[in-house]
């Protein structure tokens, strides 16, 4: 009798928690920012919405039909299905700034965030209810062979209810997005009774079924590397004729003065000059290295401590005798030489070579850089005129137009301003159209490396603009590296299965 009357309070419990899912976040989105408050739900709004309504009436069905495994089943999927969805919703608006979003705020919460407290909230009753809940074999002795349960004052008063919130919603929904085949709006108006502003639209089916992906926006590939060649990933067909370089002229035409290979087992990715040696890497392994090519010391990085980084491209010297190496993925990490270093201490940040480097202690260390214009982008380049540093993204299969220099300040690693040079370009073409993977700084202008189309553009970062533009020999077929050395252009390039350099006058 005991496991029987702890059914019943259960069948109390799972009818109040359904009565009240329908009630609070359902009945109060519907009646008081709806009719009240004129708030319109859009797409996502009105799918987490009907998740809250299938909850509620999954719980109902239960206290109604018993405890049966399809009901709980079903509840569980709507509750998973209103978890993703309202992920999906948050997201789109997670890096707002402050009191910046979308729909109406509770408590300073919108819409879309309660929705994620809302499921994660009903996992959690769940949870407690079946704290309480009896022997399984309590429910169909409690049912007593009947095929439903009969209703209490209380249950009968919550399907009523909640069948008239239900009923108000689908009113709501008839109205403000209409029927089948239109869909609610993204961006939907004030909710009206007035013809004259109602919208019902087809909008949101358009690209719904393209490029489907869980990543989304964020499904984009990795960058071109000399160790990793991209082009079919990213859908570019990079090709060395000048003549197909976005820019309306060109202004000077560099020649090859020298030619050397340098014997290195791995595609070099980065080569760059500073504090007279050379400083190289291939996806993860830094080399500092001599006039003649041979190895002073190396390291290799542990990309997937915190902060994660992609693949190098770029090293810059950073407050004079340490460095800031920088992954396609904005992360970095600040380091510096030292022979005798802890390599207890030092192991976190390097797989090989901790005994000689630090990436712990002050002013060293992992972070990561926030940028607006180029979320979405990855960055091939760095270089530094020792009081800002500068990255410039590459295209990609999802976006193969934006082209963006970000800068920021060396003294604190804060985003100090982001554009896209203003340039002389042929009509309909973009920045974009260039694969910038390498950029160096001589008197204040950025020398940017394309390797597609062989140029180089000079951009002025003081004006925003390019002020100069130079071609190189299509000899070159990979160039990766930009540097000044004795007052000669020099370019890598990874071509034939050999890093080749060339001096250029």
């Amino acid at each position: 009798m005991n496991e029987i009357n702890k059914a019943k309070k259960f069948y109390t419990l799972m009818c109040l928690a359904g009565f009240l899912i329908i009630l609070l976040p359902v009945g109060t989105a519907n009646i008081i920012f709806g009719y009240f408050l004129a708030d319109s739900p859009c797409v996502l709004c009105w799918g987490q919405r009907e998740a809250m309504i299938f909850i509620g009436v999954m719980a109902l069905f239960i206290v109604r039909y018993g405890m049966k495994g399809k009901y709980l089943a079903a509840l569980l999927i709507m509750t998973a299905a209103g978890l993703y969805q309202s992920f999906a919703h948050f997201g789109n608006h997670a890096m707002e700034d402050l009191d910046q979003g979308f729909g109406l705020p509770v408590f300073g919460i919108h819409t879309y965030f309660w929705a994620e407290v809302v499921f994660w909230a009903v996992v959690l009753l769940l949870g407690f209810i079946f704290i309480f809940a009896p022997k399984f074999s309590a429910f169909d002795k409690e049912l007593n062979g009947e095929k439903f349960r009969k209703y209490t004052g209380f249950s009968l008063a919550a399907v009523v209810i909640s069948t008239i919130i239900v009923a108000s919603n689908v009113f709501q929904a008839f109205v403000g997005t209409g029927i089948f085949p239109y869909v609610g709006q993204g961006d939907p108006v004030r909710f009206t009774l007035n013809p004259k502003y109602i919208i019902w639209s087809t909008d949101s089916w358009h690209g719904l079924w393209q490029n489907i992906s869980f990543l989304g926006k964020r499904d984009v590939k990795a960058p071109d590397y000399a160790f990793a060649p991209a082009s079919d990933k990213l859908g570019i067909k990079f090709d060395n004729d000048v003549n197909n370089s976005p820019f309306a002229k060109i202004d000077e035409n560099l020649k090859i003065l020298d030619e050397q290979t340098i014997n290195f087992n791995k595609a070099i990715n980065t080569l760059d000059f500073i504090n007279d040696e050379f400083v190289a890497s291939s996806k993860w392994d830094v080399y500092f290295l001599d006039n003649n090519f041979t190895t002073k010391d190396s390291f290799e990085l542990d990309p997937y401590f915190s902060a994660s980084i992609d693949p190098i491209i770029g090293i810059i010297p950073y407050m004079n005798d340490k460095f800031i190496l920088m992954g396609s993925n904005k992360s970095f990490l600040r380091f510096k030489k030292n022979p005798n270093a802890n390599d207890t201490l030092q192991y976190a940040d390097f797989v090989k070579g901790a005994n000689h480097f630090e990436g712990q202690g002050k002013d060293l260390g992992r972070g990561r850089l926030s940028t607006v214009r180029s979320k979405f982008n990855h960055v091939a380049s760095m270089t530094t005129d020792d009081k800002y540093f500068y990255l410039a993204t590459v295209p990609n299969n999802k976006d193969a137009k934006t082209f963006v220099i970000s800068k920021y300040s060396l003294k604190d690693l804060v985003l100090s301003g982001e554009f896209t040079p203003k340039a002389d370009l042929k009509e309909g073409r973009t920045l974009g159209d260039l694969y910038i993977t390498s950029m160096t700084d001589k008197d204040g202008k950025i020398y940017a490396l394309s390797k597609n189309h062989n140029v180089i553009a000079v951009i002025d970062p003081v004006k925003e603009e390019v002020i100069k533009t130079l071609s190189f020999p299509n000899t070159i077929t990979n160039a990766r590296s930009i540097f000044f050395k004795d007052g000669k252009i020099n370019i890598l390039s990874y071509q034939d299965g050999a890093n080749k350099l060339f001096a250029l006058n």
